[in-house]
């Protein structure tokens, strides 16, 4: 037996036809659903201005850290390269005269000699200038010669006449070339049409990495008044690191000309540091420790042009490291991101204070870890110092082989 429910219309008041009711939503329904919609795009909007600072802050690190590896890679590529071109000089005793009156004498040793020179340290002790103010040269600096073929630009009047060489294609010339830290603005070489504006551009300054590439035919230590070895006394040297002391003073102007380029010119910005570690290659089979890879220079300072370095122990004899390169150098370099650059220029008190810190850093070749990244136990002086001051940066860093080294005794 079933049991069904009838349902009877009601009558209409309309002459009986049937009224439909449609569903709506309610004032409640509706002011809950805009305080929701509006909930999720405060979230939404919040979440793309995060993602916005985000990309803003990345993509400036990877620029930066991008022309800093470019740099980076420079450095080392020509480092590759240096050489000293060195020969072998005789030291003889007089035996008798000829009967053409020509003395005739007897070698009695041989030692290395080179017209060329290799040097690389603490900025303030390799680039007289800077001495007064290392706080604004943190940091190494490196000079030497290589085979880059970087010549003038711009024919020579008499160029291919026989009075003047052509030099344009001979693409293996000796060139010096050189790199350092340097804090300055860009007064020096700014556009020109910047420095007519008066003051309503203000200058930018920057902690950059500075290139120091004179052309072959501007080699001033084959100069005269800069040769590294006297003409008259094949044994003295003389005129020592004073080719590469315009470094500071041939700086890119705004009014250059092809005709009249400058040697140094900025390569990178935002390069807190450089760091050059002269080192030797360690004989594990002899015993030898981990020490003596930097005992060649302890302090930093390299100078071919020195029989001893500045606290290194003296080895092979009366010749020592004079006028040898180091088989190996390794090579550091810490970038900060385009954030901290602009945070160090905006901020003079964290400025000095980083400048001042990294300045007083890498003295001691022993010291390299502990004043850079630290261990796995403690952090290094310099990376605490930046993350402390909440500066983003990277280290770059590789050991060179130096092919022309000829290191032997």
């Amino acid at each position: 037996m079933s049991i069904g429910l009838a349902v009877f219309p009601l009558p209409s008041a309309t002459g009986g036809r049937r009224l439909r009711w449609h569903a709506a939503f309610t004032l409640v329904e509706l002011l809950i659903s805009m305080t929701i919609l509006v909930i999720l795009m405060l979230v939404v909007t919040q979440v793309v201005g995060i993602v916005q600072r985000n990309w803003v802050r990345t993509n400036a690190r990877v620029s930066q850290f991008r022309e800093a590896r470019v740099a980076f890679d420079t450095i080392t590529r020509n480092l590759s390269q240096a050489t000293l071109n060195t020969y072998w000089e005789s030291a003889n005793d007089p035996l008798r005269t000829d009967a053409a009156g020509q003395q005739v004498s007897k070698a009695t040793k041989y030692f290395r000699q080179s017209e060329l020179q290799f040097v690389s340290g603490p900025t303030s002790q390799v680039l007289t200038a800077a001495s007064g103010s290392s706080s604004n040269y943190p940091g190494h600096a490196v000079f030497f010669q290589a085979p880059l073929g970087i010549t003038r630009l711009v024919a020579l009047s008499g160029a291919g006449t026989g009075t003047v060489a052509n030099t344009e294609n001979m693409v293996n010339l000796l060139c010096g070339r050189g790199y350092f830290v340097e804090w300055g603005d860009d007064l020096p070489y700014r556009p020109k049409f910047l420095s007519e504006l008066g003051n309503s551009v203000p200058t930018r300054s920057r902690i950059r990495l500075m290139e120091y590439s004179p052309t072959a035919e501007m080699n001033r230590i084959y100069s005269d008044g800069y040769r590294l070895i006297d003409p008259t006394n094949r044994t003295l040297v003389t005129n020592s690191r004073q080719w590469f002391q315009d470094a500071l003073t041939n700086i890119v102007k705004e009014n250059e000309t092809v005709a009249s380029r400058a040697f140094t010119r900025p390569i990178a910005e935002n390069i807190l540091a450089l760091i050059i570690s002269p080192q030797q290659e360690i004989n594990t089979s002899t015993g030898s420790t981990a020490s003596n890879a930097y005992s060649i220079a302890p302090q930093y300072l390299y100078d071919s042009a020195l029989v001893t370095n500045p606290g290194a122990t003296s080895s092979g004899g009366a010749q020592g490291t004079q006028h040898m390169l180091p088989p190996l150098l390794k090579v550091s370099m810490i970038a900060m991101d385009q954030r901290a650059g602009e945070t160090l220029s905006s901020d003079s008190e964290l400025r000095e204070a980083v400048l001042t810190a990294t300045s007083a850093l890498f003295k001691q070749a022993a010291q390299y870890e502990k004043d850079l990244e630290g261990t796995d136990t403690e952090p290094g002086t310099l990376e605490q110092l930046l993350v402390d001051r909440k500066l983003n940066y990277r280290v770059f860093t590789t050991t060179i082989a130096l092919k022309q080294s000829r290191w032997s005794f």
